[in-house]
């Protein structure tokens, strides 16, 4: 298991790496320092401000799902599980959403209180919001918006993901869902046969309660709300980043095309990388080149201050939570009577 886990980090640092190298080649290194020198670094920690209250509000809507299976979280907790989760997928994409769990799992007081299968299974409805979101946005921004985005969406992306399933691909992934669901038919059927079955039975079950936690959810309009005011923050991170950058470049940058990068860079969560390294960075400046005309180095300037400064933000308020989490469990310990 160890050696599984070292030879994934590996490939997801060569990836990480090799995405990097692809979006800096060609970038003229003395325009690109002298992009970074003229930035308004006030701007900049203006959308480390907004990245923070995404994190805020994040552990909020976090918490409004899991308090029908797990009534006593309380919120500095899911805020320190939520900072501790971004930090920890700089090692490895996803580890975070085990890791927080695990944060969170730190706190229960006793048996009645939710398994770690039921508490991932809140993370895994909040991941899908978050994928349902940003489609949903790119979806409304496409068709109100074909005429100046419609190109880069067909040439850059569409034509690039599609060109990819041929028939083979399609019958393999036909085939493989076919087999996982197989699989599951198997292990509902003969569950009370094999005790394997129904061990891994029981961790499914357990996961589909924490996804349908939102069904038992108290004042459920707070968990839209809360998502609104994420896409927001996630919004202004990026217009603050515009406005950091020299007026001469992002002139004919508006609101909705601060929408539109926002979106483009969120796809990059989906490549298997550490923190997004590297995907994000070819993703932004790709766009930023072919809609707006930008130099190669202007665009990795933009994309660079904007990855790292909310990276940096992540690595801060993630050490912070950590430390908090520590000296908080040190205490519980100390007072914790002994027998």
């Amino acid at each position: 298991m160890k050696h599984q886990r070292s030879v994934k980090y590996i490939l997801s640092l060569a990836a990480a790496a090799l995405l990097i190298w692809f979006s800096f080649r060609g970038v003229d290194w003395k325009e690109f320092l002298n992009g970074l020198r003229s930035c308004r670094w006030e701007m900049v920690l203006l959308s480390m401000v907004a990245g923070l209250c995404a994190f805020f509000f994040r552990a909020l809507r976090w918490r409004r799902i899991m308090l029908p299976i797990f009534p006593g979280v309380d919120r500095l907790t899911v805020f320190n599980a939520i900072n501790i989760g971004n930090m920890s997928n700089f090692v490895l994409q996803y580890l975070g959403e085990f890791v927080k769990t695990g944060v969170v799992l730190r706190r229960r007081r006793g048996k009645e209180e939710p398994g770690f299968e039921k508490v991932l299974g809140t993370v895994v409805l909040e991941r899908g919001w978050d994928i349902m979101a940003p489609a949903f946005l790119f979806a409304i921004l496409l068709i109100f918006g074909w005429d100046e985005f419609g190109e880069f969406f067909r040439k850059q992306m569409w034509d690039g993901i599609s060109g990819r399933f041929n028939s083979t691909a399609i019958w393999l992934v036909a085939a493989a869902a076919a087999l996982l669901l197989g699989l599951l038919t198997a292990i509902f059927l003969l569950r009370h046969r094999i005790a394997l079955f129904e061990r891994i039975f029981e961790k499914i079950k357990g996961l589909l309660q924490g996804v349908t936690s939102c069904l038992k959810m108290e004042q459920k309009w707070l968990f839209f709300l809360y998502t609104a005011i994420i896409w927001t923050m996630y919004w202004l991170m990026m217009v603050f980043c515009i406005a950091a950058f020299p007026v001469s470049a992002t002139a004919g940058l508006t609101l909705v095309d601060a929408l539109f990068l926002m979106l483009v860079g969120s796809f990059a969560s989906f490549v298997p990388v550490p923190g997004g390294f590297g995907a994000y960075h070819f993703l932004v400046s790709m766009a930023l080149s072919a809609i707006w005309g930008f130099s190669r180095a202007d665009g990795m300037v933009f994309a660079t201050i904007a990855h790292e400064s909310q990276a940096l933000n992540m690595i801060i308020w993630g050490l912070g939570s950590y430390i908090c989490e520590t000296v908080r469990a040190a205490l519980a310990d100390k007072a914790r009577p002994t027998s």
